[in-house]
């Protein structure tokens, strides 16, 4: 299950808080991206299905928003013209062609990059929030 985590206080930015997490509840988190800057702070993490109440409370414990993401893009697919500019530069793999040409998406494998939505000329793909 991916998590989106923002809003860290000022504090949190001194403090290793994923490490801690990660420590405490013996899970293993995969950060898919993070930005972070001096304003603010947000990362995509996934976590296994098993420890995710684990994992989420204890981030809210320690003062960070969290939000599960359960749907990570729209796609239009009456929109879609199959032309494979989300497949040529998503980093990810989250779009192929299947025998027929025709576009097909792998969400698992979405970091919510937006690139594949700012490639699209048919504005097809969309950022959930």
């Amino acid at each position: 299950m991916k998590l989106l985590l923002r809003r860290f206080s000022s504090d949190l930015h001194d403090t290793p808080y994923t490490a801690e997490v990660i420590l405490e509840t013996g899970t293993k988190i995969n950060i898919d991206r993070a930005n972070v800057d001096a304003v603010r702070s947000e990362l995509i993490i996934d976590v296994p299905n098993d420890k995710v109440e684990q994992v989420s409370a204890l981030f809210k414990q320690k003062g960070v928003e969290v939000r599960r993401l359960v749907k990570l893009i729209a796609w239009d697919e009456e929109r879609c013209i199959h032309c494979g500019a989300c497949i040529s530069v998503c980093p990810t793999g989250v779009f192929t062609f299947d025998q027929a040409w025709t576009i097909h998406l792998d969400e698992e494998k979405c970091i919510r990059c937006d690139v594949c939505v700012k490639a699209c000329p048919l504005n097809a793909l969309a950022s959930v929030d």
